[in-house]
């Protein structure tokens, strides 16, 4: 009887944080983009082409100042790999996915936390989040 219940469940609950091939494709190129962008250092071309979300919570200033202390801080950074971390939730703002990452850096590991919005049928960056915040402290 319990098995019963629980298997009733299962489907809603697996389906809450799904997202179907396209739309994760697409969050897949816009988080490539950024990535190429950053090992560019088109800081301000990511923050242009970023959704609201993130312009709302960052300056255009703050945000190339924030890079560039990571780029500081960490030196030169390897590829993103992606970690076992990803969180999608589905509301009427948008499909938002949270992926981690991990890079190799110069100075250490770096664990990062990419948001992606899907919002009529375009992905952009919605966040951007450090796990190690030290890797973005002042100059030493």
């Amino acid at each position: 009887m319990i098995l019963r219940r629980l298997m009733m469940l299962v489907p809603p609950l697996a389906l809450a944080g799904c997202i179907n091939s396209t739309d994760s494709k697409k969050a897949d190129d816009a988080t490539a983009q950024f990535y190429q962008e950053v090992a560019a250092k088109s800081y301000q071309a990511i923050y242009d082409g970023a959704a609201t979300d993130l312009k709302n919570s960052i300056s255009s200033d703050g945000f190339v100042a924030l890079m560039q202390r990571i780029d500081h801080n960490m030196g030169a950074c390897g590829p993103p790999a992606k970690r076992f971390d990803i969180h999608i939730n589905i509301t009427q703002q948008g499909t938002f996915r949270d992926q981690g990452y991990t890079r190799k850096c110069a100075n250490g590991e770096l664990a990062e936390t990419v948001t992606i919005v899907i919002r009529n049928g375009e992905a952009k960056l919605a966040g951007y989040h450090l796990a190690n915040p030290a890797a973005a402290g002042g100059d030493d």
